[in-house]
């Protein structure tokens, strides 16, 4: 990022968008295989493999429901796992949290036709803090102008300012 200048989106290299598109097809499957009504995915990977994946549901997969005490107002955005936080779950098992450090995070939401949203990012500033503090290096995103990355701290930065 240059000095003085806001946080910034990049579009992604040729050599960089291959591996990338194959992970936003691969996290467009599991969302379209989630149950939850509003269908989020989340890859990690890293030197062009998956490391994990994670999609956005109940806290306790296997469940269909939640217990939160905000289920009859409709918002179980306090009582859902995000896709962003179940992949970095996934990906810290064992020695995962190692392998953490310079990872990208590639995030999908569909929409109600099955096809990936190509609007503006989604921004949650709980899930960029906690990627941003186990040292994941660049968010990306699948838009209407093609792959686009945010470093993990220009995407916080704006998470933080969105909320």
């Amino acid at each position: 990022m240059q000095q003085g200048s806001g946080p910034q989106r990049r579009p992604l290299k040729r050599h960089d968008s291959h591996v990338a598109e194959q992970m936003v097809e691969r996290a467009a499957e599991l969302a379209r295989d989630s149950h939850a009504r509003t269908r989020h995915a989340a890859v990690i990977m890293q030197d062009g493999h998956m490391l994990a994946w994670g999609t956005n549901g109940v806290p306790f997969p296997g469940e269909d429901h939640c217990y939160c005490k905000v289920a009859e107002f409709g918002n179980h955005d306090q009582c859902r796992t995000h896709a962003e936080q179940r992949a970095i779950s996934l990906a810290r098992d064992g020695d995962g949290w190692e392998r953490l450090p310079g990872a990208k995070l590639i995030y999908v939401r569909l929409g109600a036709d099955d096809s990936v949203r190509l609007e503006d990012p989604h921004y949650c500033p709980r899930c960029s803090r906690l990627a941003l503090s186990l040292g994941l290096a660049e968010w990306i995103f699948a838009l209407s102008d093609g792959l686009v990355g945010y470093s993990a701290a220009d995407y916080d930065e704006i998470a933080q300012l969105r909320w």
